[in-house]
Order: structure tokens, then C-alpha cells, then sequence
């Protein structure tokens, strides 16, 4: 998962799918691929800690020294904590090797049911070594319903992939600028387009700040009902029915 700029709200849609995912009796290994460092918070890690993948790939340790198992099938992989010279350190690493993350992949594929990343919008060598050259089945690119993302959307070179699909983050269908981009899009984008989009909702950041995913913060929000809706969604991307292959 990835945002189609910064500020979408990728980690915290991540860590809401991965734990909706873990509802529904799935294996789930979440890895953030962000320096942001903060897809932990969602799982109660604290910030101070500083092991990670990245860190232990610059410090030349075990990078599954750094999982934390929240609970039974349920695992977070932080990024870690670096500096600037470190993360440049990674990304060099990542452009020089692209297939780290396919070999660590494969290994792991048979102990997960699912593999989410939650992918940077401005290191490309993170994001490609996901993208481009690992096996990723379902791409998400995460967007908010704005002037802003519309503009993006317009310009092709900016999708790393054309068959991502498109995740609508933070919709309120209460705003005519919102239900105006929705109807433009549905007509530009249809294909694209995740017919679950993520509503508006004041417990999503009330769950960050309780250090909690939402459907564990808030299991009768709006959002958290949304995550739910997605994650069946994935299941049934995952095992397509014979209408569906291909897409």
C-alpha cells in the first residue's frame, strides 16, 4: 500500500486492514517500509524503540530480530530508527540489490497467509523493490478525495503501476467538492477504483493516539466497519471467482 503523495493516511489504513485481515482467522505480517518509522504506534510499539529492517540491514543484523509479534498470527516489522545518512544508506542498498525483499518474500510466503507493506511516497527504491520486483499481488494506492490528489491523478508518470488500484481515504460524502471528485472519478477511474472507499472519522486519529488499530479502538465506527468491508474485499481479490481473473 502505497499513497499516491504524502499525508494519505497509508499507515493508518494499513494497520486497520492488517488487524480486520487477523479477524477474519488470516496469518498477517505487516512490514513498514517508511523511515516515518510509525506503523508500530498503531500496534502499541513504542516510539523510542529504535530496531527495525532498516536498521538491522545498515547495522548488519537479522532483520527478523526486529518482528514483534502483537499477537498469535499477527506481526509487525518496524522500519527501524535512522538518520538521513542511514535511510539514504537503505535506499542505495535497495537500488543496488531490488530483489532483497522478493528472496525475503518468498521465504516467508509459506508461514503468512497475508504480506502487507507500507510503502514510502518519496524513496523509490523502497517502494520499487515491493512494486516492481517482488510479488505483489494487490497494489492499493491510497488517495483523499481533493483538489490536490485529482491534480496527481492526471498526471500518468505519477502511478507507479497501472494496474494499482485506487483506495478513497478520509471521504465525506457530506462535502460537495468530495461527491463531485467521487462522480468524476467513478466516470475517469472506474476500473481502478476499490468499491470500498474509507469514510471520514474522528476515531481514526482517537485510535493513533490510543495506540490501538480503529477496529480495536472504536469496533462500531464508521471507518473501522469500512476496514472490515476492504478486507473481505481482498480475500475475494485473492481467490477471484471466474468473472473476476485478470483483475
Amino acid at each position: 500500500m502505497h499513497g499516491l503523495r504524502g499525508g494519505t493516511g497509508v499507515s493508518t489504513l494499513l494497520a486497520g486492514l492488517a488487524d480486520a485481515l487477523h479477524a477474519l482467522q488470516q496469518r498477517v505480517l505487516v512490514v513498514d517500509m517508511s523511515p516515518d518509522n510509525l506503523l508500530g504506534l498503531h500496534f502499541n510499539l513504542p516510539f523510542v524503540e529504535p530496531t527495525g529492517w532498516a536498521r538491522a540491514l545498515v547495522e548488519g543484523g537479522d532483520w527478523r530480530d526486529a518482528a514483534f509479534a502483537v499477537e498469535d498470527g499477527l506481526t509487525v516489522v518496524p522500519y527501524g530508527r535512522l538518520d538521513l545518512d542511514g535511510i539514504s544508506s537503505v535506499e542505495q542498498e535497495l537500488a543496488a540489490c531490488p530483489d532483497l525483499w522478493r528472496q525475503r518474500i518468498d521465504a516467508l510466503s509459506a508461514g503468512v497467509d497475508w504480506l502487507l507493506f507500507d510503502l514510502p511516497s518519496h524513496l523509490p527504491a523502497h517502494a520499487a523493490s515491493i512494486l516492481r520486483h517482488a510479488r505483489c499481488d494487490i497494489g492499493l494506492q491510497v488517495v483523499n478525495v481533493d483538489s490536490g490528489c485529482h491534480a496527481l491523478l492526471q498526471r500518468p508518470e505519477l502511478r507507479d503501476r497501472a494496474q494499482d488500484w485506487l483506495l478513497v481515504n478520509r471521504y465525506d460524502p457530506g462535502r460537495q467538492l468530495q461527491r463531485d471528485l467521487m462522480q468524476l472519478w467513478l466516470h475517469q477511474f472506474d476500473a481502478l477504483l476499490v468499491p470500498q472507499p474509507v469514510h471520514e472519522d474522528g476515531s481514526v486519529p482517537e485510535a493513533l493516539a490510543s495506540k490501538l488499530p480503529i477496529r480495536r479502538h472504536a469496533p462500531a465506527s464508521l471507518a473501522a466497519a469500512d476496514l472490515d468491508s476492504l478486507a473481505v474485499w481482498c480475500l475475494t481479490r485473492s481467490n477471484p471467482g471466474p468473472d473476476e481473473v485478470g483483475r
